[in-house]
């Protein structure tokens, strides 16, 4: 696995983030595929923003995430996002043109500029991610000696 870090504006390198990125991935594999090669772009984005995965083909397989977490903040946005990567790289989830995605060969219109958080959540792959997070964040905390830096 190929895993990069991109570093946005004046957001400095951290190493302690690196290495803690790459345990849990680890960990995360062992019950999602994902793809081989993983970018994770640190910068800021706001303090009600923590993650998100670019849905933009140029840039396939970027997660990016708020500069400003710690470390315990940042494990459970990294985790929602590398669901959302493993969703991209199975196919279920797909970005279309003009703001349609589609999940599981449903075609949605979505403007997410214009909908509450609680109607975001109720997305199917959001739902999806969901489900699976709180797996994987059980599996995570029975290895935290393993995810540990």
């Amino acid at each position: 696995m190929k895993l990069t870090f991109i570093y946005k504006g004046s957001v400095k390198p951290h190493d302690i983030y690196e290495k803690f990125t790459d345990k849990v991935i680890k960990i995360v594999k062992t019950l999602y595929v994902l793809p081989d090669t993983i970018e994770i772009q640190f910068e800021n984005m706001g303090d009600s923003v923590y993650g998100m995965t670019v849905l933009d083909p140029r840039f396939p397989n970027r997660i990016r995430i708020n500069q400003d977490l710690s470390l315990e903040e940042y494990l459970l946005p990294l985790t929602h996002e590398l669901i959302h990567l493993h969703q991209m790289y199975t196919n279920r989830l797909q970005s279309r043109h003009g703001g349609r995605i589609m999940w599981d060969k449903t075609m949605f219109k979505v403007n997410m500029m214009e909908m509450s958080y609680s109607e975001y959540q109720q997305l199917p792959w959001e739902l999806d991610v969901i489900e699976k997070q709180t797996l994987l964040i059980k599996l995570l905390n029975e290895n935290k000696k393993k995810i540990k830096v």
